[in-house]
């Protein structure tokens, strides 16, 4: 009888929630309304991004409008259909920003925008409480870094997401505005490399370098040294000719001195092209283009052979054993050793004196266009993440406890995933999560957090909730203490008392000691509505003490449904770290305690063994910073092994990604080198507890259990994995999937609980 009611309430919440859901596949499919908001339009590389950004979303179906203080690229927008609304910007008058907020928040209503992406930091600042009063998303872009103080950081806002186009601006907004990690992403510069294309014949006779940029105090550096070494330049290659376009406060200094070279060498070898708007032409024409930024890339896909010279720094040919570097700073050379004459004439020596490096090099940089910063991919990805901002008005509110917020990666990998398999699955459902640090993750997740340890903010939570669950993670063990049961026992006994419908989510259970704590947990169990568990062996465990067999579901680990990072992130934290040059990497996640101290040791032997035959160097990355305090041993020490503390979970997942294979002491290491494809070993730090046992057998990863570790049999192991790195890739890519869509399959069913319509929003 009581599953007979429970199937006829299910009934009733489907079809009291069918309109919502129609009304949500309505909302998915409309066409997209975006509003984009910037300073001038002129030339320039940032113009040029949105400009081209404007153009491939449109392509995509959405509708753009476009903000902005007027300009030439405005004015071409304008005539091809975009719909441009101009505002007198940049300005810091008060009452007209106050008049062009007004003006926003008036469009925002009338309009019913669903985005608003801001490129410059007064179109953002003007943003800031938009999102609430217009029911729309609001996204901020980082191109460059800003001189700012300590006040005018705090007046800057960030969105409620934020797009940085470079690793390294991602790593700056974060350490100078403090924005969580989990909430900057990064999306690289796009190049039409239809539009910017290589000659249709190769270039013959002369020779051109080319220099393009705006030539203001903060970005001519590599025209004035351009100008510096063109004399040496233009008598040693009677052929050569050296074009610097673009315009700013430093042309007519420039454009003097080179009047002066041209005097000095007895012909026309430096010319100034002013603001050149037929670039493809222009760099079709140019043998060496010298620059950085956006016009770097697009030199790049014109096949020219590229000299990186800004500012900011001197990043030397591009090519292939420096593309994965220069990328992390968008091509700009940021972090490189300040330029100089010598190191830009040593630069362009090479490459004139040797076409046949040239041209490769040229060949190389147009690759590395079309395959890793394209125009397409780079409006694709915007799109997914403007989806990924908006939200729906809520139509079901749901509490998720667990042991987020408390700095262990794993168990935050966990909320990830079940936040975006709530974001996929049914964005309607509005989540509070219980966390340790719920200031902080509130910011982090973007959702409303409340203290796990405050009884009346859970009770209030509770109050307003259509589901209570216990999501991921070992919960209920009682062998190392019954304070971990108790709680989340009360928390579960709390709902039930409330009236608010519990579920287990994606949850490891014990291990158990004792038959009364069996006893209570089957006694809560039985009055869930869904037990999901991540493992068989958790499932066998609750059937074992007397859990109602048709309440338990086998899933998967929901840190699983956390989106993985780009390729560039372990770029990022190498080089961050000064972790550099090394031919390949060995990842070691090592579990703190006095009970592990012996299997840590046993591992890092190992580790130094097979560090030495393969010239690895190992990292070791920190997944839980209060509990693996571990120290690196001397021996370990000697080969570069570094303790790595990372900012969010998907860091390590991007640190072991690249690793030739890695040993591991936590489970969610090991579940995160399965997504990244990467054979690994796992070692349970306790031998009672399954968990690692359990998920290594599923995803097909090797497993060495306590009693047979040694120094032999660990070194035999991870030589098996590196051999077999490339072909066990495909294997772990099909767990991985599988496991995945168990995961997700327990997001649905707990939406099915809740009577939203379950159905994955298109991409």
């Amino acid at each position: 009888m009581k599953r007979q009611r429970a199937a006829k309430n299910s009934l009733a919440r489907k079809q009291a929630f069918g309109k919502d859901a129609a009304e949500r596949s309505a909302a998915c499919e409309k066409r997209m309304k975006i509003l984009m908001l910037t300073d001038r339009m002129d030339a320039g590389g940032v113009e040029t991004h949105i400009a081209q950004l404007i153009r491939g979303l449109r392509g995509m179906g959405a509708e753009v409008w476009l903000l902005c203080g007027g300009g030439s690229v405005a004015d071409r927008l304008e005539r091809e259909g975009i719909r441009v609304l101009r505002e007198k910007l940049p300005t810091h008058a008060p009452w007209r920003l106050w008049k062009i907020r007004k003006r926003i928040l008036g469009l925002v209503r009338a309009e019913r925008f669903d985005v608003l992406h801001a490129h410059a930091r007064i179109p953002a600042f003007l943003l800031r409480g938009i999102a609430k009063r217009g029911g729309c998303a609001v996204a901020v872009s980082v191109h460059a870094r800003f001189r700012s103080g300590p006040i005018l950081s705090r007046l800057c806002y960030w969105g409620e997401r934020t797009l940085a186009i470079s690793e390294d601006l991602r790593e700056y907004v974060c350490e100078k505005y403090r924005v969580p990690a989990e909430r900057v992403h990064v999306i690289p510069n796009g190049i039409d490399c239809a539009y910017f294309s290589p000659p249709e014949k190769a270039r013959e006779g002369d020779l051109r370098i080319l220099f393009a940029s705006r030539l203001d105090a903060d970005c001519s550096r590599g025209a004035e040294l351009l100008c510096a070494i063109a004399p040496s330049l233009l008598r040693r290659y009677p052929a050569l000719t050296v074009e610097i376009a673009g315009g700013g406060s430093e042309y007519e200094r420039i454009r003097a001195r080179a009047e002066e070279i041209n005097a000095e060498v007895g012909r026309s070898g430096v010319q100034l092209r002013g603001w050149e708007t037929d670039m493809p032409t222009r760099l079709r024409e140019a043998s060496i283009f010298v620059g950085v930024s956006r016009a770097a890339m697009e030199a790049c896909a014109c096949g020219c052979a590229v000299v990186l010279c800004g500012n900011e720094g001197f990043g030397g040919i591009l090519c292939e054993e420096n593309a994965e570097r220069a990328a992390l700073s968008n091509f700009c050379a940021r972090g490189e050793a300040l330029p100089s004459p010598a190191k830009l004439e040593d630069a362009l020596k090479e490459l004139l004196e040797d076409p046949v490096r040239r041209r490769q090099t040229g060949i190389f940089c147009r690759f590395l266009m079309q395959s890793r910063f394209s125009a397409d991919r780079m409006c694709r990805e915007t799109y997914a993440f403007y989806h990924r901002c908006i939200r729906p008005c809520a139509r079901a509110h749901v509490v998720v406890g667990g042991y987020f917020g408390c700095g262990n990666a794993g168990d935050d990998a966990i909320l990830l995933g079940m936040l975006e398999g709530f974001h996929s699955v049914a964005p309607e459902v509005e989540v509070t999560a219980l966390s340790g640090s719920w200031r902080r993750d509130r910011r982090r997740f973007g959702v409303h957090c409340v203290s796990r340890k405050n009884p009346i903010a859970i009770l209030v939570a509770l109050a307003r909730a259509k589901l209570f669950i216990c999501g991921g993670g070992s919960l209920l063990p009682s062998l190392t203490s019954r304070r971990s049961l108790f709680y989340y026992l009360s928390l579960l006994r709390l709902a039930h008392w409330m009236g608010v419908p519990s579920a287990i989510c994606a949850a490891g259970i014990g291990p158990l000691s004792g038959k009364p704590a069996c006893r209570q947990v089957a006694r809560v169990l039985n009055r869930c509505h869904y037990v999901g568990l991540r493992d068989v062996d958790s499932l066998r465990l609750l059937s074992s003490i007397g859990v109602d067999a048709g309440r338990l579901h086998l899933g998967a680990d929901a840190g699983l449904l956390m989106p993985l990072p780009p390729r560039s992130r372990a770029s990022a934290i190498l080089f961050s770290h000064e972790i550099l040059g090394a031919k390949g990497y060995l990842g070691v996640v090592l579990r703190g305690g006095r009970s592990t101290a012996l299997s840590r040791r046993l591992i890092c032997a190992a580790v130094r063994v097979v560090c030495l035959r393969h010239r690895l160097i190992p990292l070791i990355p920190i997944l839980d910073p209060q509990h693996d305090r571990v120290e690196i041993s001397e021996d370990l020490a000697a080969l570069g092994a570094r303790r790595i503390t990372l900012r969010e979970p998907a860091d390590v997942a991007a640190l072991l990604g690249i690793c030739k294979t890695a040993v591991v002491m936590r489970l969610h290491a090991l579940v995160f080198a399965t997504a990244m494809k990467l054979p690994a070993v796992g070692i349970p730090a306790d031998p009672r507890d399954a968990k690692i046992v359990s998920f290594a057998k599923e995803a097909g990863q090797e497993l060495l259990l306590e009693e047979e570790l040694s120094v032999g049999v660990l070194v035999e192991k991870l030589e098996a994995c590196i051999s077999s790195r490339d072909s066990a890739a495909p294997l772990l890519l099909e767990a991985a999937a599988e496991l995945r869509h168990r995961a997700k399959k327990e997001i649905l069913n707990v939406c099915d609980l809740l009577g939203v319509c379950s159905e994955e929003k298109p991409e």
